[in-house]
């Protein structure tokens, strides 16, 4: 699920100019679901026929679709990174219901239970995405101010400087925990207690040819 670049390519991606052919086009392969799962068949437009889910060939994952009116899954909302688990969340829960959201509670764990009580796309088992699953959406040979993200099936993603969160808790600071910016496609450590921007994903991700060569 990992898609890796030549050094010599990302070197020229930070110069930002005189080695285009050097940078390698990531093509996505995604489809659009309808309310129920199946594939959606209208007409590609959202405004007029939006779509609540998409999905990636290449990963197997379903990734929900944020909307331009408010509610649960308004591209505005933000939430607080939040995970009782001690066991995963690195020393610190973080903060309950600190973001600003409709539809939920604003926090990370409060949207997961919020998503999965709505059956979204008829399924029950979403989830924050980990840091390496969110990669597979972010294009970074996509210059700022992006969006690094498909946004011809993401129409409503945000290109603000607080990012979108996932699961993945900074090893080394409990406070912190891995998010994605897709103005510029890069991962940083964001503030568990910072209100950011949340997009959930659900399924288990296929191996792909860059992860079988990633163990061998």
């Amino acid at each position: 699920m990992q898609k890796i670049y030549p050094v010599a390519s990302l070197l020229c991606l930070a110069l930002l100019s005189g080695c285009e052919k050097m940078i390698p086009i990531y093509v996505f392969d995604l489809t659009r679901l309808a309310a129920d799962g199946s594939e959606y068949k209208g007409n590609n437009n959202y405004a007029e026929q939006p779509w609540p889910c998409v999905r990636d060939n290449k990963s197997g994952l379903v990734w929900e679709v944020k909307t331009a009116t408010p509610g649960l899954h308004s591209g505005t909302n933000t939430y607080t990174w939040y995970n009782t688990d001690s066991l995963t969340n690195k020393g610190w829960e973080g903060k309950q219901n600190g973001g600003a959201c409709a539809g939920s509670g604003c926090d990370t764990d409060a949207l997961v239970t919020a998503v999965n009580a709505e059956r979204l796309c008829g399924f029950s088992d979403w989830r924050l995405p980990s840091k390496v699953e969110m990669s597979s959406l972010v294009d970074v040979t996509v210059r700022m101010p992006g969006p690094t993200i498909p946004v011809a099936y993401f129409p409503n993603t945000q290109n603000g400087k607080a990012g979108y969160l996932t699961s993945t808790p900074f090893r080394t600071h409990k406070t912190g925990a891995w998010a994605w910016r897709m103005d510029q496609a890069w991962d940083f450590v964001a503030m568990k207690d910072k209100p950011a921007y949340a997009m959930l994903v659900r399924g288990t991700a296929k191996a792909t040819e860059n992860d079988k060569k990633t163990e061998e």
